[in-house]
């Protein structure tokens, strides 16, 4: 029965079938890093609170743009293989379609190839198979631009806490430079 329901896929059955493996890769492989860095989200921000630290006397905008380099890179591998999910959600219905069109155009072929009747069992047939890819091309494209969509939500929430405990420590550098200053002024009332 499965192999059967395969076949009926027609030739846009395999680049179907490798659309779908792959999307189950990386959506396997992007929820195992998500998880993995939501995990580790604390240990990001010491890492990247040191290269803070270590810089703290440099002026705000200087720090600042050394925070949001290492950011940027920390964010490239977030992103990680997004991509190929939202291509894979894009070229899977295309398929479908086009599996669709040349499924018509088969079931037009075999009816006007016939010397019988046309009979309304002989179009139903044609056109189910034909639809079939679209169906299974739209399946394969929600999951993919679904999982695109969440990875890229959870990898912001993740980016985004540890980006405003980055901006808290490095204001704390200026608000101690201020209190410095502050406290160096003389005193008027004692005097």
């Amino acid at each position: 029965m499965g192999f059967e329901w395969f076949e009926r896929l027609g030739v846009m059955g395999w680049p179907l079938a490798i659309c779908s493996v792959l999307a189950l890769t990386v959506i396997l492989e992007r929820s195992f890093f998500m998880f993995k860095a939501w995990k580790a989200r604390s240990k990001t921000y010491a890492e990247l609170s040191e290269v803070l630290i270590a810089h703290r006397n440099k002026p705000k905008p200087v720090r600042d743009e050394l925070t949001a380099i290492n950011l940027n890179e920390l964010q490239q591998s977030y992103k990680g293989s997004s991509s190929l999910l939202r291509t894979i959600g894009t070229i899977s219905p295309i398929l479908g379609l086009l599996g669709t069109v040349i499924g018509i155009i088969s079931a037009f072929h075999k009816i006007a190839a016939s010397t019988g009747p046309v009979n309304p069992a002989m179009i139903a047939d044609g056109l189910w198979e034909a639809l079939l890819t679209t169906a299974v091309g739209l399946s394969i494209a929600l999951p993919c631009l679904l999982a695109s969509q969440g990875f890229k939500a959870w990898s912001d929430a993740i980016l985004n806490g540890v980006c405003s405990q980055l901006n808290r420590l490095s204001l704390s550098f200026e608000l101690e430079t201020d209190d410095e200053a502050v406290s160096s002024f003389p005193n008027k009332r004692a005097a």
